[in-house]
């Protein structure tokens, strides 16, 4: 398992359910390299111990951003499926973003204005944010495994039904 804290070379956002967006300098997208992968991860909620965590490929990447302010772009990761994590429900402007973008070349800044991303991403602590998610996994992984081994042929026999319902079995149902 990777860990979140010291893997981690940038933040970013879920724009739509396969899209991230992640604000510059971008020099390690272009690092053949860099292993990279996206990690997406909710805070505990409903008394759970443990956070949501998701951590999913990239399909490709697309930057963004004006030649006069490359340090300003952003970057596009379209993901290899959907999150299960709900993207940024805030209304994107676009007449806005092209206002705020003709006054600063700064991509990130001009998403933030328009309604695209919430403020304040790129500012973020990575040890108090991502800290827990490694600890969150963990929780996770403890309940993963069953042990549902039989004392007999017959009773293995009949719980392999439950793996494969095609299957003809001939014990008992239950």
């Amino acid at each position: 398992m990777h860990d979140a804290v010291t893997g981690h070379v940038a933040w970013g956002v879920l724009t739509e359910r396969d899209v991230v967006a992640v604000p510059g300098p971008l020099d390690w997208l272009r690092d053949e390299g860099t292993r990279i992968e996206v990690l997406l991860a909710s805070a505990p909620r409903n008394g759970n111990e443990a956070g949501f965590v998701e951590r999913i490929k990239i399909a490709d990447a697309a930057v963004l951003g004006l030649d006069a302010s490359p340090e300003g772009a952003a970057a596009f990761l379209r993901l290899t499926h959907d999150s299960l994590h709900r993207p940024v429900a805030d209304n994107f402007q676009q007449r806005r973003f092209e206002e705020l973008l003709a006054a600063d070349p700064d991509v990130w800044r001009a998403l933030e204005g328009a309604g695209a991303v919430p403020p304040g991403i790129r500012d973020l602590p990575r040890t108090r944010v991502l800290g827990p998610v490694r600890n969150w996994e963990l929780t996770r992984r403890r309940g993963f495994v069953r042990d549902d081994a039989g004392r007999t042929v017959d009773e293995v026999s009949i719980r392999i039904c439950d793996w494969f319902p095609t299957c003809a079995c001939l014990g008992p149902w239950w």
